[in-house]
């Protein structure tokens, strides 16, 4: 027997021998008392021992002495874990991982495009964001133009000084409109200088393009046909008995009226009919009177407007009959002014005065005008062509059905606003108006009425992209990518959930193993059987 040895046995009981029961460990004698027994039992000569430590699951052996009476038993164990891993951990299990890996993957990659686009949305309401600031920055200039040209036009008393003070004013506040205009951009992209708006062109002697509606398509390569079948007139009053040294002498006086105003012009006497019709037409020059002489050698007094179309005209008189008025001292009414009459693609126009307009209601081109500035309408009645570009912005939005929405921003430069407005000063643009006269300051109102509906319109169609268009697009949008990102998380969750029940499975059969293990060793017959 083993422990028959009276000398072995208290040896072996001084070892401290000891059994561990250690959960996830096996329960097996320390490796230092296996040392020391096998040199107990080597002084002895007659006994061997094969006792599996616990320096770790990468030991495959003990000793040499101990290994080959081991190995049956660790390939046993091998099976045994080998076994319990195929119940534990099934086949289908990768498969189920890689499934979820691939729908996680593409709900990365819909989150990342919808990034994207909301990061592209974001630029694109930047840029609108600048042009509705400087929209509403010309706005207050215009008000303020506005409020000059009230005051001036309330004034009793002239004075000279004051008014040149305001018309510097005036300039200084174009000037700032100007400067908007020039200056406003996103990076190097100018916004309201034209180039984000409607371009036109215009292919033909005395014809130019003037406008279009902001919302109209590009033109066909050959551009729209223009066709001129009557040109514009002015309004004109010719008498038909000449200017004489006479008449002159008798202090003839003429009076002229132009929008309701009445102005009177007396002769000299001893000045000569050249002397009078040049100080004639510089009275006219100086009142501001929209109005010129057109000069011939037989001395007819002739007027005429200096605006065209129907919409202009004026009334004159003298005291010597047929002089400019049939009757005496009887004002007689100028021919009116004719407006220009033709078709631009093939559809009747609008005339008026030297503008030719599309009607509004005419799909694709509807405002399209031009201006024909010929005395007389061409022998083929062909004025020329005119193409259109539309360059205006072109946001994508709309969620899920994307959809193109168009944004035209036209030039806000005062030299393109007010333009084709009915006055008799002859403005052409709000670049153009002052407040010299009374006459003046009336029509400087009416092209600024104008040129403030017109960039009030702009300013509305910013602010239905800022306030409806882009942050409905912005909602769905954050909300999509809200969506793909709870589903992500909840895949994530699903598969961790998953391998953390695989984990769990394996655990609890790697204890069950152990756990029958340590049963075994609770008996100290077994163990002291491997002993022997």
């Amino acid at each position: 027997m083993l422990f028959e040895n009276q000398q072995v046995y208290k040896l072996f009981f001084k070892l401290n021998f000891k059994l561990s029961f250690v959960p996830g460990k096996r329960n097996d004698v320390s490796l230092d008392t296996e040392f020391l027994c096998r040199r107990i039992i080597n002084i002895r000569g007659n006994m061997s021992i094969n006792i599996q430590t616990n320096i770790g699951p990468a030991t495959t052996g003990l000793s040499e002495q101990g290994t080959f009476r081991n190995s049956m038993y660790q390939e046993q164990e091998k099976e045994k874990k080998e076994k319990q891993k195929n119940l534990v951990r099934p086949a289908a299990s990768k498969d189920h991982v890689s499934a979820h890996f691939m729908i996680n993957e593409d709900l990365r990659l819909k989150s990342t495009g919808l990034q994207n686009e909301i990061s592209h949305l974001e630029e694109e309401m930047s840029i609108v964001q600048i042009a509705a600031s400087a929209l509403e920055n010309v706005e207050v200039k215009l008000i303020e133009i506005m409020e000059l040209l009230v005051i001036v036009s309330k004034e009793i008393k002239f004075n000279s000084v004051m008014r040149e003070a305001d018309q510097q004013e005036l300039v200084r506040l174009i000037k700032r409109i100007n400067t908007v205009a020039d200056e406003t951009s996103y990076g190097h992209q100018s916004l309201l200088d034209g180039s984000y708006g409607v371009r036109g062109v215009a292919t033909g002697e005395f014809l130019d393009f003037v406008m279009m509606n902001t919302n109209s398509k590009t033109s066909p390569l050959s551009g729209y046909e223009v066709l001129v079948t009557e040109a514009a007139t002015r309004s004109e009053l010719k008498g038909f008995r000449p200017f004489t040294q006479d008449i002159v002498d008798h202090k003839e006086q003429l009076i002229f009226e132009e929008g309701g105003t009445s102005n009177f012009f007396i002769t000299h006497k001893g000045e000569s009919v050249s002397a009078t019709f040049h100080r004639l037409a510089d009275w006219i020059s100086q009142l501001k009177l929209p109005l010129e002489i057109v000069r011939n050698v037989d001395n007819i007094l002739h007027l005429r407007h200096l605006q065209y179309g129907s919409a202009y005209s004026f009334k004159a008189s003298s005291c010597t009959p047929g002089l400019l008025s049939l009757e005496g001292q009887k004002v007689a009414l100028a021919s009116p002014g004719l407006d220009l009459k033709g078709r631009i693609n093939g559809i009747p126009c609008l005339g008026h005065g030297q503008y030719l307009s599309v009607p509004a209601e005419t799909e694709d081109i509807s405002g399209l005008t031009v201006r024909y500035y010929g005395s007389e309408a061409p022998v083929d009645k062909v004025a020329g062509t005119v193409s259109v570009i539309q360059n205006g912005f072109q946001f994508r939005v709309g969620i899920p059905e994307p959809h193109i929405e168009l944004l035209s921003l036209a030039s806000i430069h005062t030299s393109n606003l007010g333009v084709d407005t009915e006055n008799v000063s002859g403005f052409n643009s709000l670049e153009e108006i002052d407040i010299r006269t009374e006459q003046r300051i009336k029509d400087s109102i009416c092209v600024l009425e104008k040129s403030m509906k017109e960039i009030s319109e702009v300013r509305d169609r910013v602010k239905v992209f800022c306030e409806t268009t882009f942050n409905d697009s912005m909602k769905d949008l954050r909300n999509e990518y809200e969506k793909l990102v709870i589903t992500e998380k909840n895949i994530e969750n699903s598969v961790e959930a998953h391998v953390f029940a695989e984990q769990t499975g394996n655990i609890i059969a790697k204890n069950l193993v152990r756990s029958t293990e340590a049963q075994a060793h609770q008996n100290h017959e077994t163990v002291l059987s491997l002993l022997k």
